[in-house]
């Protein structure tokens, strides 16, 4: 059977209506998709199929990011109060996350447009995975990941200034360690980075007690010990600032795991307007300081800024803007 990614999100989003997995209705909204790639066969009485379906569902669940992977289970009702419709699930999931529904309906279609993507690979290669299912090793778990980032960039003063927020939550015991990365171009002419040019200076939320370190001719870490070691569950805030002495023409995101939300302003000012400006959204990183692909064009609001959102941010993929200056 021939299946088109478009064809299996519309029937996944059947799926998740009423109360989702649970809903008394749902193997009558199973359509002919949904029933291929869960291994429906046309005997199974309703109650093997709803069971099928459950399990298929559950098991493309587990394999997004664990931030995802929840939204999912609320999208189809695997998880929440049982007794609520979709919208009420999403609601009920969004406040615990401090997100409106709009926001929550959003990621919701996305994973939804996940799962297809991943049953559509699964059927491509049924073969290899069958073979690869039992002895592949799980990978390695992250040990946090991002829930907010917010970041202004500050271009219309005599020096470039980043200041960053970053939100995290553990996904193990006792974290006193968390490592982040901030590239930048370098300035030296033998390509090596300045450090001390930077200005790296941890504002909040706890502290760095090694100085920040060149990993590469790009890039540097910077390791933040909260006050108190984070356990599994716990969320942290941390604020700091860069200054910058040069920029290239654009600023991405480049998550190294899992990020829920991407806030990015940037200052032009009113005096410094780019020529044109476009949106970098979920892009190689290699390219993302590239000019020529075309782009959505974005424009600057009265006080010469621009403000940009992302949501479901894939690691070692890159979120921002770019811009051709005057």
């Amino acid at each position: 059977m021939s299946i088109t990614m478009a064809a299996l999100v519309e029937d996944l989003k059947a799926l998740r209506t009423g109360l989702g997995v649970e809903d008394p209705n749902l193997v009558a909204r199973a359509c002919a998709t949904v029933r291929h790639v869960s291994g429906v066969g046309p005997h199974d009485s309703p109650g093997i199929v709803r069971e099928k379906i459950k399990s298929w569902l559950d098991r493309m669940i587990s394999r997004l990011p664990e931030a995802t992977a929840r939204i999912g289970r609320a999208t189809f009702g695997f998880e929440g109060p049982g007794d609520r419709p979709y919208l009420a699930r999403l609601e009920n999931l969004g406040r615990s996350v401090d997100r409106e529904v709009r926001t929550m309906q959003r990621r919701a279609d996305q994973v939804v447009s996940r799962i297809a993507e991943l049953a559509l690979v699964e059927q491509e290669s049924p073969v290899q995975q069958a073979r690869t299912v039992d002895i592949a090793e799980p990978p390695a778990r992250q040990p946090w990941h991002t829930t907010l980032v917010r970041v202004d960039l500050i271009l219309d003063q005599p020096g470039i200034e980043v200041f960053e927020n970053r939100r995290v939550i553990s996904h193990v015991d006792h974290l006193a360690e968390i490592k982040h990365w901030i590239s930048v171009p370098p300035v030296d002419p033998c390509g090596r980075l300045d450090l001390a040019g930077l200005g790296i200076r941890l504002l909040g939320g706890g502290e760095m007690r090694t100085p920040p370190r060149a990993v590469s001719s790009s890039r540097v870490e910077i390791a933040v010990h909260p006050p108190t070691p984070l356990n599994t569950g716990d969320e942290h805030d941390f604020f700091f600032r860069v200054q910058i002495p040069s920029l290239q023409p654009f600023y991405a995101c480049t998550p190294r795991f899992a990020c829920d939300e991407f806030q990015l302003r940037v200052r032009f000012g009113r005096e410094r307007i780019p020529e044109r400006i476009w949106l970098i959204d979920g892009e190689l990183p290699m390219e993302a300081g590239d000019p020529v692909p075309d782009r959505p064009a974005l424009a600057v609001d009265n006080a010469g800024e621009v403000q940009v959102t992302f949501v479901d941010l894939v690691p070692a993929t890159s979120y921002g803007i770019g811009w051709q200056p005057r």
